[in-house]
């Protein structure tokens, strides 16, 4: 693995918790930078010093005069939680000690949930007005897990878990109650545009794989990149030998879904396919101390500079997975195909403290063309918009997956074939549910019903980006 000199590591994914999913942990520089300027550091000291004075004041009043006992760890907790809302930035939040063992589980890579990635801003920070603050809202669905089979797609909101409001919910309290138990069933209120439907599925034992690869044409490689962890550069690395020792001479790169991860894979990766010009430039806080970060490529690649990449992105595609997309953009070095991505701008860094761990903003980082992609995204070379469906389709659907159409189907019509698929979907035509969403469900079931190592590594019948792909190669 080819080294880069990156001051930082990480940029977090778009989530704020999973749903049985995970965040990635880099340790951060925690001390004050000594060369500040004395006056505004003691200033500074003196403001902090007279709130703590006051504060420990009040508390002694507390202890003195407050009927019952004081929950001192409650109170520490709240205490911190208040100061980071303070903030008023939904990336920036305390994870108590009481929920530390969920950032350890997803350290591991496996747990229950419905698997995916979900993002729920602080109650404190509630907007009546606009439902992507008060609602879950998912970024991304793990692929094959209950969320991603039941339909569940980027940008859907939900407004209730078992009829349970997720409005007064913290993000920790949501994850929880998306992780039920397995085999209990979890009835989700899903918003999706102006539709509103219940989606009924059920927890399981989810492990999520970084990237999965293969060949889908005798010369054309194909890899998706579902997370950035500190292994993912590595595995695309492996993933790109066993490719071309097989004879691929063009490549699609999938990010479509992938929330982020660690910006070092992804500048990693970037590298991999660059011998020179701009990944990164990040931009910090005057008063951290911090100098301009930008990171350029080095002259080594991997991959021949001669094989031609289209890269695959929708609203899923976030975070570390738009500094990829915008470094081989940005120098030409790969065609964008699908549609604009979540516009992700800003980095996180992550520290213990007090038993739990603090997220706080600190990074403000651009494309190698200089684009702020903050709440913006980046937009596709090749645009191929993501599908709508009426308020009638939606409620055609929620009826439909009322009723197990599949099992029976896939007993007289065992094998996954494009015949079979279309069959199906002309069967169910009078449901009043879209062809292509017909065709996708009895595909993911297909799919789903099939070993991890015997599914088709991509959709090459039903998928329009990958189609479109196939177009612009030739095929």
């Amino acid at each position: 693995m080819k080294g880069i000199a990156i001051a930082l590591l990480t940029i977090f994914s778009i989530l704020n918790l999973p749903a049985g999913g995970s965040r990635e942990y880099t340790p951060v520089i925690s001390e004050r930078p000594s060369y500040l300027n004395p006056a505004e550091t003691a200033a500074e000291a003196r403001s902090i010093s007279q709130i703590l004075y006051s504060l420990g004041n009040l508390y002694a009043y507390l202890d003195r005069s407050f009927l019952d006992e004081i929950d001192t760890d409650k109170m520490e907790t709240e205490l911190i939680s208040a100061m980071i809302d303070s903030l008023g930035d939904q990336y920036s939040y305390y994870i108590p000690p009481e929920d530390t063992d969920d950032f350890t589980e997803s350290t591991e890579g496996e747990y229950v949930g419905i698997g995916t990635y979900l993002t729920k801003v602080n109650p404190s920070f509630q907007d009546m007005s606009d439902p992507e603050t008060y609602m879950v809202v998912i970024i991304s669905p793990f692929p094959g897990g209950p969320a991603d089979r039941a339909g569940l797609r980027p940008r859907d909101m939900i407004s209730a878990i078992n009829g349970e409001s997720t409005a007064p919910l913290t993000a920790n309290e949501a994850s929880d109650l998306l992780k039920g138990h397995p085999g209990e069933d979890l009835t989700l209120t899903v918003h999706r545009g102006t539709a509103v439907f219940d989606i009924t599925l059920q927890p399981e034992t989810v492990t999520t794989p970084s990237t999965s690869s293969g060949m889908i044409t005798d010369d054309i490689g194909y890899i998706a990149i579902y997370t950035f962890s500190l292994t993912t550069g590595e595995s695309v690395e492996k993933d790109m030998e066993k490719l071309l020792s097989e004879g691929a001479e063009k490549l699609i790169i999938d990010l479509r879904n992938n929330g982020g991860g660690t910006v070092q894979s992804a500048l990693e990766i970037a590298d991999d396919f660059l011998s020179s010009g701009r990944l990164l430039e990040t931009k910090y806080k005057e008063s951290s101390g911090r100098p301009e970060s930008i990171v350029n490529a080095d002259s080594n690649t991997i991959i021949p500079e001669s094989m031609p990449i289209l890269l695959l992105v929708n609203g899923g595609t976030a975070s570390s997975s738009e500094i990829l997309t915008g470094a081989l953009k940005d120098n030409g070095r790969a065609t964008v195909i699908g549609s604009q991505t979540f516009g992700k701008g800003i980095s996180q860094e992550i520290r213990p403290f007090a038993g739990g761990y603090v997220q706080i903003t600190t990074g403000h980082f651009y494309t190698p063309s200089g684009s702020d992609i903050h709440e913006v995204g980046i937009t596709p070379d090749i645009i191929i918009p993501e599908p709508e469906y009426s308020d009638e389709e939606m409620k055609a659907y929620e009826k439909f997956m009322e009723e197990d159409h599949f099992t029976s189907y896939i007993e007289e019509h065992p094998e996954y074939t494009k015949e079979n698929a279309e069959n199906f979907a002309e069967l169910y035509a009078s449901s009043g549910v879209p062809e292509s969403m017909l065709k996708l469900l009895i595909r993911n079931e297909y799919i789903y019903s099939m070993d991890y190592e015997d599914r088709p590594v991509a959709d090459i019948w039903f998928d329009p980006c990958i189609e479109k792909a196939l177009e612009v190669f030739g095929e």
